[in-house]
Order: C-alpha cells, then structure tokens, then sequence
C-alpha cells in the first residue's frame, strides 16, 4: 500500500491551506517553496519508503516510466511537480509570478443600452494581498498557481489509488502477505 506516500499528500493538502490563507509576499514564497519541495516528495517517499515492499516498488517504478512518457495525461508530472521542484531547488527560481501585487489587463465590452452599439473599453486593474498568484509560462500559464498545485495533489491522488489497485502477483507480493 502506498501509506507513507499518502501522508505526504496529506501534508500537500496542508501546504494548499497555507498558501491560500497567506497575504504576506515573502511567508508566501517560503510556503510555495515547501509545497513544491512536498509535491515532489510524494513519489520520493512512494519510490524509497513504500517501495520497500517489492510489489509496491516494481508498480511504482512502471508508473515513473509512465510519467516520464509523452503521455500527455502525465504533463502535470514532467512538466509542473518535476519541473517546478527542479527549479526552485536547484536554481531558486520559480514560474509563479514573483509579486504580492498582480497588474492585469481587461478588455470590457460596453453596449449602448438605446442602440445595442458596443464598444470595447479597456482597464488596467491590480489585484492585491496574493489573491491571484499565476505561472507565467510553462504547464499551467495564467492559472492561478495554487489551483495548478490543487490539481497536481488530485493527479497524485489518482496514481497512488491505481498503484494500490493494481494486481500484486509477483513472489515478492506473496511473501509480503
């Protein structure tokens, strides 16, 4: 059972909580570090704690060649958990917009209410406090960071539940039992 690795993703879970109650730029940012570094760690502990049981271990390793493949159901794997976790603790570098403060551009359509003419009005906005924190490029650009990180903890949510599912026919499943 991939138990150990599921306590991880729970603390996932609390990272979320964290990040969306946090105003603060820089508690932010050391939040957003952790959940990263915790994300990643998910298949660390899937791989080197609940991999110790051999069948755990040789379905788990089937799936990392699954994730590393092209197969685009996996981007969120190679291209945001994976990459993201290089970044930040490799380079210290993230894809998440680095200020508290968001300027955004918004295109508003007015109709005349008498004779149905519309007119497009542009507005330059600021949106405070952390409250929109989006990737600039990559997996995920212009979505708001920690919704991307809400669908890496359901992704990893899926593949842990497929990996218990899976069958356990090896020698080394039976000696387990």
């Amino acid at each position: 059972m991939t138990h150990a690795a599921r306590i991880v993703l729970a603390d996932c879970q609390i990272a979320l909580e964290l990040l969306e109650e946090q105003e603060d730029e820089g508690r932010w940012r050391v939040h957003w570090v952790g959940a990263v570094a915790l994300i990643r760690a998910v298949g660390h502990v899937l791989d080197k704690v609940d991999g110790q049981m051999p069948a755990i271990k040789e379905t788990a390793r089937a799936a990392f060649r699954r994730w590393n493949s092209d197969d685009p159901a996996h981007t969120i794997f190679r291209e945001f958990i994976d990459a993201e976790r290089n970044n930040i603790l490799k380079e210290y570098q993230s894809k998440v917009f680095p200020n508290s403060d968001v300027p955004v551009a918004i295109m508003v359509t007015a109709v005349h209410p008498r004779t149905g003419e519309t007119i497009q009005v542009p507005l330059a906005e600021v949106i405070p406090d952390n409250l929109y924190k989006p990737l600039v490029e990559g997996f995920g650009e212009g979505e708001d960071a920690r919704e991307v990180y809400a669908e890496a903890i359901a992704w990893w949510g899926r593949e842990l539940e497929e990996i218990d599912r899976a069958p356990r026919t090896t020698i080394g499943s039976l000696r387990e039992l």
